[in-house]
């Protein structure tokens, strides 16, 4: 996934984590109105969760793994992977 991961769009990124969160629904117009409303990948699971929850769809689920991703991205800088 190394070479595949660089190439994704940060909107097909954050739909592979929002499929998990959002179950049965499509996730690519959710992926992409949070994307237009905060600019990139890293600024989506950077934002507050209240700003998060603006988004028609993005409901505690999914603010839970958006915050999972950021802590773990947190974590990997930190070298504590």
């Amino acid at each position: 996934m190394d070479a595949g991961a660089d190439a994704l769009p940060d909107y097909e990124l954050l739909e592979l984590v929002l499929f998990l969160a959002i179950p049965q629904r499509d996730v690519k117009p959710v992926a992409k109105q949070l994307i237009d409303k905060f600019g990139s990948f890293a600024e989506v699971i950077s934002a507050e969760p209240a700003r998060l929850k603006e988004i028609n769809g993005i409901g505690e689920t999914a603010v839970i793994a958006l915050k999972t991703v950021q802590a773990s991205a947190q974590r990997l800088t930190k070298g504590e992977a």
